[in-house]
């Protein structure tokens, strides 16, 4: 059988080559070129991500694709459709490489190690921008630690801009795509937030602060909404698979297609409740067949039944939940709690969750965080408790117990936006699911954990 590798897009179509069952990209039987002209393709290591839009169309005349400020940045510098409608490490390397790091993106208004780096020569830029920017993806932003605060901080910052009053944090940029699917945007969010508006706001602010929007004319209400309609009209899903082929074939739910007619209610399966149900994701259901036919000659079947197998451990392989801040203590102290990949990931079929719920997996801890990040002694106010962290999360708001804190992300889309978690530690699907591994003792298989890989390159 034949297996996809993505190459390119080129003039709006997108190059593909076909290649035997399990070789590599170096032996290729022939090419062809597939025209997608109402989607927006991009390639990825585990095959092809795809965007539809709920009007028919992408829209490039939208205000999101334009520059609404005083720089040549727009929404896309960073939310890009062919990077998961976010920004990734591969993608910054090449354009640093391409333009010698002057094209929009490196601009010391929210990247690079401080506001006040060296950016003269290419030198120093590489300096500047490497370590963060273009190595884990991610997007500086300056917190003010207000006198109220339950904490005060004391950082350590390579780059020696932090004080205990401004401190550095670093993000990667939430990908603006399946918004009509989430319960919340920010990790910041009210109990409850209103989705629409949330996205116009961020219309104005992020004009404001990456584009350096003057605040006195923000961006007129009609554009932020013009905005905001588009990024609800975004969906976003894995379409090919290396090796499986197309993913909504045989049967199978996946592709951004099918989830642009999912509907979300806020709640609608909250592991708390009564009625949760730990199957959230079936889009692969239809390949059950190849997994119970057992290993075949045909590579193509394998892979289907790997995905299939994968979907059922993400679903069904149980393991304990404990020591979650916002999760496991919501009855004011821990109590562990037996549960899967989906007890988290509950929305079906698009894994984020279905509630507004910020958590703590302890992926801003130190011995965790990226290296090269300023880290944050706190120490609690009233107690003397201290902890040293590389991102405050939600603890922007000033409340101790909110610190590193994070929204659960949804997964559709997951192989198009690497590196992963605020930080851009895990550099690959791989590494997310070793750390889950080893941060909650998850007794995964080599088999098992090669499906669960499998499983999630292909939403």
């Amino acid at each position: 059988m034949l297996k996809w590798q993505a190459l390119r897009v080129v003039s709006g179509s997108l190059v593909l080559v076909v290649s035997g069952c399990g070789t590599e990209g170096g032996d290729v039987d022939e090419s062809i070129t597939e025209a997608r002209s109402n989607l927006e393709p991009g390639g990825n290591d585990y095959g092809i991500a795809e965007t539809v839009h709920s009007t028919g169309a992408i829209d490039f005349t939208n205000p999101f694709f334009q520059a609404l400020g005083t720089n040549p940045r727009t929404c896309m510098t960073c939310h890009n459709p062919n990077q998961g409608w976010t920004m990734t490490s591969a993608a910054n390397k090449d354009l640093f490489k391409d333009t010698d790091g002057l094209a929009p993106l490196f601009n010391l208004v929210d990247e690079g190690t401080s506001p006040t780096a060296d950016i003269s020569t290419k030198k120093a830029r590489k300096a500047t921008f490497m370590p963060n920017t273009i190595d884990l993806a991610v997007t500086r932003f300056t917190r003010n630690i207000s006198p109220t605060a339950q904490y005060t901080v004391a950082p350590e910052d390579p780059s020696g801009f932090s004080t205990p009053t401004q401190v550095l944090n670093f993000h990667r940029p939430t990908a603006t795509a399946n918004e009509k699917l989430v319960s919340s945007i920010t990790n910041t969010a009210a109990p409850v937030q209103d989705i629409p508006v949330t996205l116009a706001g961020l219309m104005r602010g992020a004009a404001q602060l990456h584009e350096q929007r003057d605040p006195a004319t923000p961006v007129p209400v009609d554009q932020q909404n013009l905005g905001r309609d588009f990024m609800l009209g975004i969906f976003f899903a894995q379409i090919i698979d290396n090796q499986a082929g197309r993913l909504d074939a045989g049967g199978a739910n996946g592709g951004p297609t099918f989830l642009s007619n999912m509907t979300f209610t806020l709640g609608m399966n909250d592991p708390m409740q009564p009625g949760f149900n730990s199957k959230v994701f079936n889009i692969f259901d239809a390949w059950e067949v190849f997994a119970v036919n057992g290993r075949t000659n045909d590579c193509e079947e394998d892979a289907k039944a790997a995905i299939y197998r994968g979907q059922e451990v993400f679903n069904f392989n149980q393991f304990t939940i404990s020591g979650v801040p916002g999760f496991t203590d919501l009855s004011g102290t821990d109590v562990p709690i037996t549960g899967t990949c989906s007890t988290c990931h509950n929305t079906p079929n698009v894994g984020g969750s279905s509630v507004i719920r910020m958590v703590d997996i302890g992926t801003a801890n130190e011995p965790n965080c990226s290296p090269g990040l300023p880290i944050l002694a706190v120490t609690n106010k009233t107690t003397g408790e201290t902890r040293r962290i590389c991102d405050l999360g939600r603890g922007t708001t000033g409340v101790w117990t909110d610190l590193a804190k994070f929204r659960i992300p949804p997964l559709r889309g997951l192989a198009a936006r690497a590196p992963y978690f605020h930080d851009g530690q895990a550099k690959n699907i791989r590494a997310a699911i070793r750390y889950h591994e080893d941060r909650f003792n998850i007794d995964l298989s080599h088999g098992k954990r090669k499906d669960l890989e499998a499983f999630l390159g292909a939403l």
